[in-house]
């Protein structure tokens, strides 16, 4: 169980702090739900509820990583093969799911997919579809946010350094 004051990482939506705990009535005739309160550390307007006896959503909830777990899951990532999948409507269909599942070994991944992709199109002087470059910068952008909280990075140059 988390608690009131931690930081998580939360699906695609980045670092949340753990605002409250509490019971909520949404329309449950009679039902009170105990819920984690979620506030986005990047937009203040936003909440989350998230039921706590609803295990997919709180499987989402995500502790932040150390200095050390950041790098040996960088270290780990770099020896995963990605493969680019040619079918245009299939990879935007794959990196959507993996953006919203905000999983960190899939992220980096799709970055560095996206990269050698960049690379080896540059290469032959053609371009990359703007939707597989804002996947990329997506999925970079949450990784950043969570990254950023622990390490002393502060832009995506910085990350990319990192990853690729």
């Amino acid at each position: 169980m988390f608690s009131v004051g931690s930081f998580v990482s939360y699906r695609a939506e980045g670092v949340c702090e753990i605002t409250d705990i509490r019971n909520e009535n949404f329309g449950t005739v009679g039902k009170d739900t105990l819920y984690y309160i979620l506030s986005p550390i990047h937009d203040k307007k936003s909440t989350f509820f998230v039921p706590v006896d609803n295990e997919k959503l709180v499987s989402m909830m995500r502790k932040l990583l150390s200095a050390d777990e950041i790098g040996a899951l960088i270290e780990e990532q770099k020896g995963v093969a990605t493969n680019w999948i040619s079918d245009s409507k299939q990879r935007a269909s794959y990196f959507r799911e993996v953006l919203s599942l905000g999983e960190r070994h899939e992220l980096i991944l799709l970055v560095r997919a996206v990269s050698e992709f960049e690379r080896t199109q540059a290469a032959l002087g053609r371009k990359v579809y703007t939707t597989d470059l804002s996947a990329k910068e997506r999925a970079a952008k949450l990784l950043l946010d969570e990254f950023s909280v622990t390490l002393p990075i502060t832009g995506l140059d910085e990350l990319y350094e990192m990853i690729l």
